[in-house]
């Protein structure tokens, strides 16, 4: 209960009270996370290397996915057309507020990988079923 016979100290007090509050909120903020795609990727007989670095904060690891990831068909005389991609295991990067690189393998399940291609990905950085962060689609193509 606040007392009416001393307007300063309650002041005071509301004032203090208020400011750790604030400090709290600020202490407890986490830095955004973040992830990114290199634009080549090396060819490795039955799969593709993809590379690129995240940060994320808070403990814990966050699962790097790729999500809506596409290349264009360039066999020679081949018929053209998309192919699906995606990882081919877990790629998980370590939550400590770093940047760090991150790697996998893209398969195309019941598909042959083009050997000269390009198309696009989107990375997703998730913790549980939580996307914390994405690339948005990015344009990407083998490198010999």
């Amino acid at each position: 209960m606040l007392h009416t016979r001393h307007p300063a100290r309650t002041a005071v007090l509301i004032a203090a009270t208020g400011c750790l509050s604030i400090t709290a909120a600020f202490a407890s903020a986490q830095p955004p996370a973040s992830i990114s795609v290199d634009r080549q990727m090396s060819y490795n007989v039955t799969t593709l290397t993809i590379n690129g670095s995240a940060t994320c904060a808070g403990g814990g690891t966050a699962g790097v996915t790729i999500v809506n990831g596409s290349l264009e068909q360039m066999f020679q005389g081949g018929i053209g057309g998309p192919i699906a991609v995606q990882l081919d295991g877990s790629v998980l990067v370590t939550c400590d507020g770093a940047p760090h690189t991150w790697s996998g393998r893209l398969v195309a399940p019941g598909r042959a990988l083009p050997t000269d291609s390009g198309g696009t990905v989107t990375a997703n950085l998730s913790q549980g079923s939580t996307v914390i962060a994405s690339t948005g689609a990015q344009g990407v193509f083998i490198a010999h």
